[in-house]
């Protein structure tokens, strides 16, 4: 056994360990709410929403909601990612970058491309939904990627 090791009891955390273990609770916390508070907004807008309509039809939710719902979702992203880039390390502040940069390079081949081919007439008009969903998905799949790999 080293010194070290008989100095510090196995119970016993250090202080750089006790700050990741709050930066960590605190990242947990930040994003806990803003995974409720879109949950919220979400069932909200699933109950006040017309009945039956569809997801790619317009004004089927009050203009008020509409405007609420999107002025909270600015704030909380505003607000959720000063408060997550604060928090995070420069390891964690690298894979984010990383992250972000595949996921502009994925809206910045596909948007022109679905463009193109439309234009062409080949594919339907490009689709914003199916481009934000392609975005965010491979973003997440590559910030975990890269966190785990």
């Amino acid at each position: 056994m080293t010194r070290l090791e008989s100095a510090m009891p196995n119970k016993d955390i250090g202080p750089g360990e006790a700050a990741d273990r709050a930066r960590s609770r605190r990242t947990t916390i930040n994003f806990t709410i803003l995974a409720l508070l879109g949950g919220v907004i979400g069932f909200a807008a699933g109950l006040i929403e017309q009945p039956d309509a569809p997801i790619s039809a317009g004004g089927t939710i009050p203009a008020w909601f509409a405007i609420l719902a999107a002025a909270v979702f600015v704030v909380a992203v505003v607000a959720g990612s000063v408060l997550y880039y604060r928090n995070m390390d420069e390891l964690q502040r690298l894979d984010n970058y990383w992250a972000t940069t595949v996921g502009a390079n994925v809206f910045l081949l596909a948007y022109p491309v679905w463009l193109v081919l439309w234009k062409g007439g080949l594919v339907p008009a490009p689709d914003a939904m199916i481009l934000y969903l392609a975005v965010f998905a491979t973003t997440m799949i590559a910030y975990f990627w890269r966190k785990w790999r």
